[in-house]
């Protein structure tokens, strides 16, 4: 019996081992998962900062723009308001040539009707003398020749603010084509930039997804290293207890050995792997995971033991005690040993008839994905890790990686 217990507690050492190397790898793993995250967080950063700095040029250019259009637009006011000036000198200056044509018309009419030789007899005939007759006839003559003088210099000038209205008037609509171009250009702007602003928004989105990724991977990091610790420890304490054991059980021998006569043949005890010949072969080829089996939850429909579990269940809960170990139902290949948020450390064994069996929850992990084991090898020790409401096995049995559960029972003799 002595024997037995240091057998367990040698193999439940190499267990505790065997899956701090699983634990370090699997921190390992994570770590290059982590890498990979961080590149993809200083890529989208990038990104997301030469995407910044293109949305800040845009913002800048169309406040150029507008300020250049607004500007534009003052002129624009300023020409109009000169041009309405003009406007109103041109019709002055018109009322003033039309007054002055009326009287240069009427004088001509005078003309016309013979009236100008008596008008100019009517000055001479007016004169005290000869030489107040010349300059009254030099008056006359000067009068009407100004009055022509100054219709034709009023035409002169209506003709230069028409010709100065026109020229404004042409300005005024090279600035409204110019607003025109500019009010293009700021739409064209404005489409670049929502564009550019849904590309800010899905860079950001993905960096908010990678830092996401990050942050729940260093949470598994975090508690790989934390199991690992564990594991450690344990390891260090049943490995002190091994050594305590054994030199009880030397010390023991040693006694016997003076007690008992040479003659009599003793048994030491038996060597190797444990023996589970508790958990006999079922005719479908496979054993049970632990002896004395005791079924708390069945495959199948069952209330929701934990609020995130589920209602239907994909293989049976078997519970034990704490580090008691679990034996491999078949031979086969592992190819999975680690840890997951809902199974918490647990393997997964193919089998040669195309079978997986599934056995959750453990306290630590007996094997590494990848080695063979035989039925009846240790794989894990019992324990209560994931989604778990206390110390037990989840064995369940499936036709894939995590697909096509079929229920256990049948299939290690329980009914």
């Amino acid at each position: 019996m002595k024997y037995k217990k240091l057998i367990a507690m040698s193999i439940a050492v190499s267990i505790l081992g065997s899956s701090s190397a699983g634990i370090v790898a699997s921190a390992e793993s994570i770590d290059s998962k982590l890498a990979t995250e961080e590149k993809k967080i200083n890529d989208l950063s990038k990104q997301e900062k030469e995407i910044n700095s293109e949305l800040a040029t845009l913002e800048a250019t169309i406040k150029d723009l507008s300020s250049e259009k607004e500007s534009l637009m003052e002129e624009k006011l300023k020409l109009e308001k000169e041009v309405n000036k003009i406007h109103e000198e041109i019709k002055a200056l018109e009322k003033t040539i039309a007054k002055r044509t009326d009287k240069i018309a009427e004088q001509a009419r005078s003309a016309q009707m013979n009236q100008s030789d008596q008008d100019l007899l009517n000055v001479i005939l007016d004169s005290t003398s000869v030489s107040d007759a010349i300059s009254r006839t030099m008056a006359y003559s000067t009068l009407v020749s100004n009055n022509s003088d100054i219709v034709e210099a009023q035409k002169k000038d209506q003709d230069e603010l028409a010709k100065k209205q026109a020229k404004l008037e042409n300005k005024v609509n090279e600035i409204l084509t110019k607003a025109e171009e500019l009010k293009t250009k700021e739409a064209e702007l404005e489409a670049s930039k929502n564009a550019q602003v849904k590309v800010a928004q899905a860079i950001l989105k993905n960096l908010d997804g990678a830092k996401g990724n990050k942050a729940s991977l260093l949470s598994q990091k975090a508690q790989a290293e934390r199991v690992q610790k564990e594991n450690e420890e344990k390891a260090k304490a049943l490995a002190d207890q091994v050594k305590a054991a054994k030199a009880a059980q030397e010390q023991a021998e040693k006694e016997m050995e003076v007690s008992i006569p040479k003659s009599i043949n003793r048994n030491t005890g038996q060597t190797g792997k444990t023996d589970n010949s508790k958990s006999p072969l079922s005719a479908s080829g496979f054993q049970r995971p632990i002896p004395n089996i005791t079924i708390s939850s069945g495959f199948g429909g069952r209330e929701d033991p934990t609020g995130s579990a589920g209602t239907f269940h994909d293989g049976i809960d078997m519970p034990g005690s704490l580090n008691q170990p679990v034996y491999a139902s078949r031979a086969g290949t592992v190819v999975e040993s680690s840890y997951h948020p809902s199974a918490g450390n647990h393997v997964i064994i193919q089998h040669d008839n195309g079978y997986y069996t599934y056995y959750m929850h453990f306290n630590s992990l007996g094997v590494a994905a990848g080695t063979h084991v035989e039925a009846g090898d240790v794989v894990g020790l019992m324990g209560t890790t994931g989604n778990s409401t206390g110390v037990h096995l989840h064995f369940g049995i499936a036709t894939g990686i995590w697909s096509g559960f079929l229920d256990p029972g049948p299939f290690i003799g329980l009914y």
